[in-house]
Formats: structure tokens, C-alpha cells, sequence
């Protein structure tokens, strides 16, 4: 008797142009891949000057320049969620008494809140919310050298002269250029309102003039970037097309294959029973082979949910020939190695594999008939986020 052959070979990565939804919407400039939550970090370190409304004054230029300026130290650190958004912690400590003491030729120098010639010392917390108009207007771009960004912010000071605290609300404008692929240059300007003069002979001295303290800090420092800095392009529209188109046209010819081979197996069937069968005769045996088949089923960043229609599509192909031909299918579960731990790796690409079974499962395959694999953290395929699959083969 012929052999039929049942072939069904598909392409392990026909189905990756859904491998991020999120992430390959569109091919434009301003689309960029997901990093992990320890990527895009940095430290900030420097040195300001602060003008500040003295003892008095009913706006920010009344003598403040001579009166009302004083020097201090800075430290920040924040993080970028995308290019165009990140959050900074900052701490300023301000010493206009150490100013004041160091420059008796200009005692003048130092701010004068309470009317009795002592100094601005006090320190500060900031939270900022950061916009990158540079990324947001213009696109991301690695090799870009200067950053144009403005944030809103609030925080808190305490007046050490004084020992009170009072909140802070204020904003600011801040200017970055990269000297280095580790360290840049920052200068930045903030202007700052607080809720009550920093006084403590206010309410004695100055009960009718009680109004918003305000202050304007200019600072000039170097910013230290902490492990991954740059931001992955997302996989282009174009991309996406081509693979899809490609993945779908050999699908296509392949279910044409199968479909032929299943005429003939008809066929070859009808023929066989038209024949008479000799008395002693064994029965026909009817060899099925089932050629080495593989599809990809791709998932988000962190995630163990298969993020795609088409590739529940492919799956139903997988479990439809499992079915007929009594097939062992082996899943292989991956996620990428530039994100994530090996530990949370391993168990992502545990769960991307079992959630393939699952669905498999739920298609009608025997649960018996499949073996479950999880490979870690690899960098097999290119884009990199595309390693975040499940991998379905036929044995």
C-alpha cells in the first residue's frame, strides 16, 4: 500500500508580527519598546544659587538680589517610565548662615527672612514630574545631545532658623546635554512658592504683610545614568505586514497540502474497498506520518496571557492535526533576557508554556499528549521582544 503522508510544516515564527500589540501599532518615531522597571534611572549632584523674597518684601523683585541670595548643595534621583515622562526625587540644603559667617564683607548676600539679619538655611524636598519636550515633540533619539525638559512640582521646606516646615508648590525648567554615554551636563531653574513667610517673628513683626514666601533657585550640576539608558525602537508597521503576509501565505499553501493529501487518502480508501479481500488476508495498514510542525504564540511584556487572536487561530491548526493524527505536542515557553531576572524569566516562560497547554487543552487535545518545556530568559530572535513566545511543535 502507498504511504499517505500528512504533512503540516509551520513556520515557528510565522506568527510573530503579533508578538506586542502594544508595541508595533504604528511605525512612527515617537513608538518605542517597553523597558524594565531598573532601566532609564540616574543621579543628579550640584550646586545652586537661590534668590529669595527677604523679611517683608510684597514680590520676588523687591531688593532680593542683594538681600535675598544664598548658596547650596543638591541630590536627585529619577527615573524615565517612557522618553517623554519620568519623576525625580530632589533634596536642596541651602546654608545662608555658613554664607553669611563666610562673608562678612557681604552680609548682605544672605536672605534675610526674619528682619534680623540671619541667614536662609533650610532644606527642601521636591518631588518633579518631568517632560521630555525634546522626545515628546521632536521623537526619541539615541544620539541626541541636548534634552529640553519642564516639570511641575511639590514638596516641602524646613527652616532651620525658625524649626517649622511649610509645603512647597512650584515648577521649573531643566536643560541636559550628554558628554557621555554614562555622565551629562544639567543646568536647571526653578521658581517655588511656599504657603507662609519663614520668619519666626512673622506674626510679632509683620501680621499685616503675612503673604507667599518665593524663590527662585538656579543650579548647574552633572547627571550620572544607571545601567540601561536607551530606549529599544519598536518593531515598524512595514515589519509587521511583511511577517504577517508571509506567515499567512505559507499557512495557506499548507492547508492546501493537507487538504489535498486528505482527497487522497479518500480516494486510495475508496479504491481499497472496490477490491475483493483474500480470505487470509491481513488488513491494510495506513501509515501516517506527521512531518516536525512548530507555530509561536507571542505575550507582553510580564505577562502569561497570549495577547493575540491570530495566534489562537494558529493554535487551532496545531490541535486539529494533534487530534487526527494522535501527535505528541511539545510546548517550549521563553521570555527575553535583556528584561527581568532569571528567576522571574524562568517562571515567566513557565507560565507563558502552560497557558499554551491550557489552550490547547480547551481545543480538544489530550493533556496526556503534552509536554510542557520552560527555557528561561533567551535571545534567539530579533527584535529581542520577540523571545517573549510559547513555541508549539508537533513530535
Amino acid at each position: 500500500m502507498k504511504k499517505i503522508l500528512i504533512a503540516l510544516a509551520f513556520v515557528g515564527l510565522g506568527t510573530a508580527a503579533n508578538a506586542q500589540t502594544t508595541q508595533i501599532e504604528t511605525p512612527s518615531k515617537y513608538c518605542v519598546a517597553t523597558n524594565s522597571f531598573w532601566s532609564n534611572w540616574y543621579v543628579q549632584v550640584g550646586a545652586d544659587m537661590t534668590l529669595s523674597a527677604p523679611y517683608g518684601a510684597k514680590k520676588l523683585s523687591d531688593n532680593v538680589f542683594h538681600q535675598g541670595k544664598s548658596f547650596g548643595v543638591d541630590l536627585a534621583v529619577g527615573k524615565w517610565f517612557t522618553p517623554g515622562l519620568g519623576l525625580r526625587l530632589k533634596a536642596q540644603w541651602e546654608n545662608g548662615i555658613l554664607d553669611q559667617h563666610a562673608c562678612a564683607c557681604h552680609p548682605s548676600w544672605t536672605a534675610n527672612f526674619d528682619g534680623v539679619g540671619e541667614g536662609a538655611d533650610f532644606g527642601a524636598i521636591y518631588g518633579d514630574v518631568q517632560f521630555n519636550l525634546s522626545n515628546l515633540f521632536c521623537g526619541y533619539n539615541e544620539s541626541r545631545v541636548w534634552n529640553f525638559i519642564v516639570y511641575p512640582r511639590a514638596g516641602f521646606t524646613r527652616v532651620f532658623d525658625a524649626n517649622a516646615y511649610t509645603p512647597v508648590l512650584g515648577g521649573g525648567i531643566e536643560n541636559t546635554w550628554k558628554l557621555g554615554k554614562v555622565v551629562g551636563l544639567y543646568l536647571d531653574v526653578a521658581y517655588n512658592v511656599t504657603t507662609q513667610h519663614w520668619g519666626r517673628y512673622l506674626q510679632v513683626r509683620d501680621n499685616d504683610n503675612a503673604m507667599c514666601n518665593t524663590y527662585v533657585t538656579a543650579e548647574l550640576g552633572l547627571q550620572f545614568n544607571l545601567g540601561d539608558n536607551t530606549w529599544q525602537k519598536a518593531v515598524t508597521l512595514d515589519a509587521y505586514n511583511a511577517l504577517a503576509a508571509a506567515s499567512e501565505e505559507a499557512l495557506a499553501k499548507l492547508r492546501a497540502e493537507l487538504d489535498k493529501e486528505r482527497a487522497e487518502n479518500a480516494r486510495l480508501r475508496a479504491e481499497l474497498a472496490k477490491q475483493p479481500k483474500p480470505a487470509a488476508a491481513q488488513p491494510a495498514k495506513v501509515e501516517k506520518v506527521v512531518a516536525a510542525a512548530a507555530t509561536s504564540v507571542f505575550f507582553d511584556l510580564n505577562s502569561t496571557t497570549i495577547n493575540s487572536k491570530k495566534d489562537l487561530i494558529n493554535l487551532e491548526a496545531v490541535a486539529a492535526v494533534a487530534k487526527e493524527t494522535g501527535a505528541k505536542v511539545v510546548v517550549t515557553g521563553s521570555a527575553d533576557s535583556q528584561t527581568g531576572s532569571s528567576a522571574w524569566n524562568q517562571k515567566l516562560s513557565e507560565g507563558r508554556a502552560n497557558a499554551a497547554k491550557d489552550e490547547l487543552v480547551r481545543l480538544g487535545v489530550n493533556a496526556d499528549n503534552i509536554e510542557v518545556k520552560a527555557v528561561g530568559g533567551i535571545n534567539e530572535v530579533s527584535p529581542y521582544i520577540l523571545n517573549r513566545r510559547a513555541v508549539v511543535e508537533l513530535k
